[in-house]
C-alpha cells in the first residue's frame, strides 16, 4: 500500500474518502487502481437521487474503484450496499474508505459474474471503462424482477458514429456524427439494450437517461415479461432526419435507435441529494423536459443551414411559450430546445 502522502482526502456528498493523487478531474482518464473520477460526480449524484426515490433493498456497486458510489448509496440513500472490485489494490482502497466512513457496506475482491452468484440484487450499477455490453446479459439474468440496472457507457466514439466501422461492428448501426449525435448515441445504446433484454424475455425500460462530458448514464427497470419485451421492441427502429425532424435536413436512415421516451415519470419527482450544486439542478430541469419531443430544435444548426441569423435561446423560448408551446433546454445541445410541438412548427415560430 502506498504512503499516505500519495493520497488526497476528498469530500463527495455525505462521505469522505482517500483517493490516489492521480485522480481524474475531467474526461475519462485511464482505469487504474483506486480509480476516482471527479467528473463523474454528477453521475453519482443523479444515481443517489434516483435510488432515494425508488428505494431498492440491496444494491451492487460492481466496479468499486475507491468505493465512493457504494458508500454514498448506503449513507445517503439508506440502502444496503455491496461493493465488488476485481483489482486487489483497489479492493484495499475501498476497505480504507469503508473504515474511514464507518460504513457497513460489504466489500468483495470478486469478479462481476462471481458476485452475482452471492445475492439477488434490486439494483446493479455497471460502470466499467468502455462498453457496458459485455456485462448486460449477466446483469439482466440476475437482477430481481422489477429491479434496476444503472449503466455508464464511455465508448462514445462508436455510439456517436465518429468511427463508423466501429459503430457498425459493435452495434450493427449507422449514426450521423453531427449536432444530434449524442441524442442518437444514447438512443442507439438504449435500443441495443432493449433488444438484448427482449432476447431474454425481459423488458428494459429507461427510467433516467443523460449525457454528460465523456459518458452516457442510463438507469433501466428490468421486468420479466415477454409481452412487455415485445412492446419495447416496437419502439426500436430507423429515423429519418428529413421526415422526422425538419425538411432542411437531407433524407437519412439512422439507427436502429430507441424511438420512445428517454425518461419515465420518475424524472419529474426525483428526491434531491443533500446540498445539490448548480450542475445537478440544471440537469434535473433538463431531464424533466427531455421527452417533449423526439430530438430537438437546434436554433444554431437551423440558422446555419437556412442562412438565417441565429436567435438566442432565451428569445426563442419566449416566442414558443407565447405561442402556447411547452419547451425546455435540451440535454444534448446548448443551442437545442425540446418542444411540445413538432420541430418544424417550432422553427416557424422562432424564425
Amino acid at each position: 500500500m502506498e504512503k499516505k502522502s500519495q493520497f488526497k482526502t476528498i469530500r463527495e456528498g455525505a462521505v469522505e474518502l482517500m483517493a490516489p493523487d492521480n485522480l481524474i478531474i475531467k474526461g475519462p482518464g485511464t482505469r487504474t487502481a483506486g480509480f476516482y473520477n471527479m467528473d463523474q460526480k454528477l453521475n453519482r449524484d443523479i444515481t443517489i437521487s434516483f435510488l432515494r426515490t425508488v428505494k431498492p433493498k440491496i444494491a451492487l456497486d460492481a466496479f468499486g474503484g475507491t468505493g465512493v458510489r457504494g458508500i454514498r448509496i448506503n449513507r445517503e440513500a439508506g440502502i444496503k450496499a455491496v461493493i465488488s472490485e476485481i483489482n486487489k489494490k483497489s479492493y484495499e482502497y475501498i476497505n480504507i474508505n469503508r473504515e474511514l466512513n464507518n460504513s457497513p457496506v460489504e466489500v468483495y475482491n470478486k469478479t462481476f459474474q462471481a458476485i452475482l452468484n452471492d445475492y439477488l440484487f434490486d439494483y446493479i450499477d455497471i460502470d466499467p471503462y468502455g462498453s457496458v455490453l459485455p456485462y448486460m446479459d449477466d446483469a439482466m439474468i440476475n437482477i430481481r424482477n422489477r429491479g434496476y440496472i444503472g449503466v455508464t457507457a464511455t465508448d462514445l466514439t462508436s455510439l456517436t458514429g465518429s468511427m463508423p466501422a466501429k459503430t457498425l461492428r459493435r452495434y450493427r448501426a449507422f449514426v450521423i456524427n453531427d449536432i444530434y449525435r449524442h441524442e442518437s448515441g444514447i438512443r442507439l445504446l438504449i435500443g441495443e439494450i432493449v433488444k438484448r433484454a427482449a432476447a431474454l424475455d425481459k423488458a428494459a425500460i429507461p427510467m433516467i437517461s443523460l449525457w454528460h462530458s465523456h459518458y452516457y448514464r442510463i438507469i433501466f427497470q428490468i421486468i420479466s415479461s415477454s409481452s412487455k419485451a415485445d412492446a419495447q421492441l416496437d419502439q426500436v427502429g430507423m429515423f429519418d432526419r428529413h421526415s422526422g425532424l425538419s425538411g432542411v435536413y437531407p433524407s437519412s436512415r439512422e439507427g436502429p435507435l430507441w424511438l420512445g421516451n428517454l425518461n419515465s415519470d420518475i424524472a419529474q419527482k426525483l428526491d434531491y441529494t443533500e446540498d445539490p450544486d448548480k450542475q445537478f439542478l440544471s440537469t434535473i430541469e433538463r431531464l424533466k423536459t427531455n421527452d417533449l419531443s423526439l430530438y430537438f430544435a437546434d436554433i444554431a444548426d437551423f440558422a446555419r443551414i437556412s442562412g438565417k441569423d441565429t436567435k438566442s435561446i432565451e428569445s426563442s423560448m419566449l416566442k414558443l411559450r407565447d405561442a402556447g408551446i411547452e419547451c425546455g433546454r435540451s440535454m444534448f445541445s446548448n443551442t437545442g430546445i425540446k418542444v411540445s410541438s413538432t420541430v418544424p412548427e417550432a422553427f416557424n415560430i422562432i424564425y
